[in-house]
């Protein structure tokens, strides 16, 4: 059985002036990455050098990288038009950032065949094909017309919206068919399968029940499987000399009591200004612990090209200059803003010196920043506020202090919590987190999901 996987992210990025391979950081790579160099199979992605990216990368006899290359035109229509400006405010909720424009579609159409056809080049019979996520909705119905007998996958990474929402979107009926293309179809958490079952029968008078969609004589399973983490792999990070000396040296250096941590994309689903809103208010309610806590945030660039991205940042600048001005001393600084990517190293420094992560995105479809925050907690000495509006909340309401991330005194007094709470309590939450975060890890998503593929 060979695995086809479909994604538009690239599992190894190529570093045209070394010719060299760099593995890409995620979830999904962590946990199919493995099993296709152990197994054999094909990984179809966009080739992100344009016409310049080789079509096709051997990383072992049996392992090859497919590449779709995409003209300028096609990034801009598919990529930063129907799949990030139409697509991914959409299904977040945000229907005053969702833009409608049918050369957007167009394109969107014209890449999606562009992926079904390498796929349908790949494909043999026996192979098992995985399509991942919004940007790659048409191409299940189209691998079926191709003449894709064997089982055909796809995962859905973000939310799907309700009907009143997608209703919103022209090409509904299209998007839904071309899911219903798949045999089976993940979704992180059971709202989001009784979303996508509302609108098949909506939209396209499709019957459904506990575990299946019937449509066009055709029975589709629809499952709630949230993607774990590859725990063993972050542990093994914390455990490394290095990783233990930096978090060592930058908890002296900030040489406050307690310390706190974020790491979001800086993307405005992710409720950065609401949660600086609720640090703001934590330190004007409780002034006795100025000077005692700072907070560390890392917000990552994406998307900078959109507009709605640099509105985004102008925003979290401006809310972070006027927190620091109001509340900032010298020799000390409440909250540490950097606009940057790191590494998983570095994270897990930063992950495992800190007393609180605040995860408060406003909609996220999962989140894995908690599990991977969750998972550095060894000895069980930390604590985690969530928000109720993360997908992941329906893990790990267990242990973590749910919160309204638009109710900036529950940000606030969660925070206080977290540092007031007892060495029992601490221990007990974090405990019922973190088994559960290794226990449900990366392998676990994948032998739930794909069922017999080894894992």
């Amino acid at each position: 059985m060979k695995l086809i996987v479909v994604s538009n992210r690239e599992p190894y990025r190529l570093e045209s002036s070394r010719g060299k391979l760099e593995k890409t950081v995620g979830g999904l790579v962590s946990a199919l990455e493995p099993i296709l160099r152990k197994e054999g199979g094909v990984w179809v992605c966009w080739g992100r050098q344009g016409q310049k990216t080789p079509l096709e990368t051997y990383i072992t006899r049996d392992f090859v990288i497919k590449q779709v290359p995409l003209t300028s035109r096609d990034v801009s229509e598919y990529y930063y038009g129907f799949s990030n400006e139409t697509l991914w405010p959409l299904c977040h909720m945000f229907i005053n950032r969702t833009h409608f424009d049918n050369r957007y579609w167009l394109g969107y159409r014209r890449v999606n065949r562009k992926f079904a056809r390498a796929v349908a080049e790949a494909y043999t019979p026996g192979s098992k094909v995985l399509v991942n996520d919004y940007q790659l909705a048409l191409v299940p119905k189209l691998l079926k017309e191709k003449g894709v007998k064997d089982p055909i996958y796809m995962f859905w990474h973000i939310p799907f919206p309700p009907y009143f929402m997608l209703r919103f979107l022209p090409q509904r009926r299209e998007i839904l068919e071309g899911m219903l293309g798949a045999d089976v179809i993940g979704f992180h958490t059971q709202h989001y399968v009784q979303n996508f079952q509302e609108c098949a029968r909506e939209i396209l008078g499709a019957f459904y029940d506990d575990s299946a969609v019937y449509w066009n004589g055709r029975k589709i399973k629809v499952k709630a499987v949230p993607v774990g983490i590859d725990t063993d792999r972050w542990e093994r990070l914390i455990r490394e000399p290095k990783v233990i000396k930096y978090a060592r040296n930058l908890r002296k250096k900030l040489s406050v009591e307690y310390v706190g941590i974020g790491v979001d994309r800086l993307d405005y689903t992710k409720g950065l200004e609401e949660k600086f809103r609720g640090i703001g208010r934590f330190f004007e309610k409780y002034p006795s612990f100025r000077g005692k806590v700072s907070f560390i945030q890392i917000a990552a660039p994406t998307r900078t090209k959109l507009e709605d991205y640099m509105d985004i940042k102008r925003k979290t600048d401006e809310i972070v200059g006027m927190i620091e001005g109001k509340f900032g001393e010298p020799g000390w600084v409440p909250i540490y803003y950097y606009y940057k990517n790191y590494g998983d190293e570095r994270l897990a420094s930063l992950y495992s010196m800190a007393d609180f992560a605040l995860v408060t995105p406003v909609i996220d479809g999962l989140n894995l920043v908690s599990k991977e925050y969750v998972v550095t907690k060894k000895d069980y000495d930390g604590a985690l506020v969530l928000s109720e509006f993360a997908g992941v909340s329906m893990q790990l309401r267990e242990g973590s202090l749910i919160v309204n991330p638009f109710d900036e005194e529950a940000i606030a007094e969660s925070i206080y919590m977290a540092l007031k709470m007892g060495k029992r309590e601490k221990r007990e939450r974090m405990k019922a987190l973190r088994d559960k975060v290794v226990k449900e890890d990366v392998h676990w998503w994948l032998r739930n999901f794909l069922e017999d593929v080894p894992a």
